[in-house]
């Protein structure tokens, strides 16, 4: 499991780089290192999404077959939206790696001596992110595509010069563009699988809990079925705390917001590590059901 130790130290050493007020070489490799933190839980989400996503229709299967004798074709058109979802779920992966790039290089501009390379590369980066941007708020899990816009007019510090700054000034909206698209569909992602975990909740409570316990035969391993009861039973606690994990988008996005305007404060910071300190917790709880 993730150790909360590690991620805090993470962020504290970008909360004491931007309180001093210093834009130093080491502060933008702490943003970056917190961006690419944020991703990393980001792509672990994700993966466990998948995972719960095609656990629940397997239960739905297994439920549906006890009513009646399955078909090839109900069970292709079960297959077919776990085949959707989980092709919109390896967009929003794909469009993760492109945002960890981006602060990777943003660390390249602001520090390299010859950031031509960076800036040669970050363009193709930016173009594929908006890219992918563009059919994830285009997909099913968007319901309202209207509200998934940029800000705009975002202000650029006067602490931010050179090759960094001019970066800024051309795709700064774009990229709140991105934060924005994650944000909204990180929403949806948690309500799905709120909705999932619940479903398989039921049904495995039915199948491996009260079945075998209603059945004439007594339980021949009353440990196991001790240990399965508590998994099942434990899973919605996870669930009520999901929603917190939608929140660290856009307490990322604000945070980027404020590092390009220079407003960066120490109650935001402690937002931002209180978010992402739940979004890891969170994810690694899922990840064992």
């Amino acid at each position: 499991m993730i150790k909360k130790t590690s991620s805090t130290i993470v962020i504290i050493a970008v909360l004491a780089s931007f309180i001093s007020g210093c834009r130093s070489s080491a502060e933008y490799q702490r943003l970056a290192k917190a961006g690419n933190t944020y991703t990393t839980a980001m792509d672990k989400l994700l993966t466990t999404a998948s995972q719960i996503k095609i656990n629940t229709t397997s239960e739905q299967l297994l439920k549906d077959d006890r009513l009646s004798n399955q078909t090839f074709e109900g069970y292709n058109e079960l297959s077919k939206l776990d085949v959707e979802r989980l092709e919109i779920l390896q967009n929003l992966r794909k469009h993760n790696r492109l945002l960890t790039r981006y602060f990777t290089l943003i660390d390249e501009l602001a520090t390299s001596n010859a950031p031509e390379k960076a800036q040669q590369e970050i363009g193709g980066v930016v173009d594929n992110l908006n890219k992918i941007g563009t059919q994830l708020r285009g997909s099913a899990l968007v319901s309202n595509t209207s509200v998934i816009k940029s800000v705009g007019g975002l202000v650029i510090s006067s602490q931010i010069r050179g090759a960094l700054r001019e970066e800024l000034e051309k795709r700064k909206d774009v990229i709140d563009l991105e934060f924005q698209t994650q944000q909204v569909l990180l929403k949806a992602l948690s309500d799905s699988i709120k909705q999932d975990v619940n479903l398989t909740r039921e049904s495995r409570e039915l199948r491996q809990v009260i079945r075998p316990l209603i059945a004439e035969k007594p339980i021949s391993d009353a440990d196991n079925w001790i240990d399965r009861r508590r998994k099942i039973l434990t899973m919605n606690t996870t669930v009520s705390e999901l929603e917190e994990a939608s929140d660290s988008a856009k307490t990322f996005r604000d945070l980027f917001k404020d590092f390009v305007e220079g407003k960066l404060n120490r109650e935001r910071l402690n937002t931002l590590l209180t978010d992402i300190e739940s979004f890891l917790t969170i994810v690694e709880q899922l990840k064992n059901e």
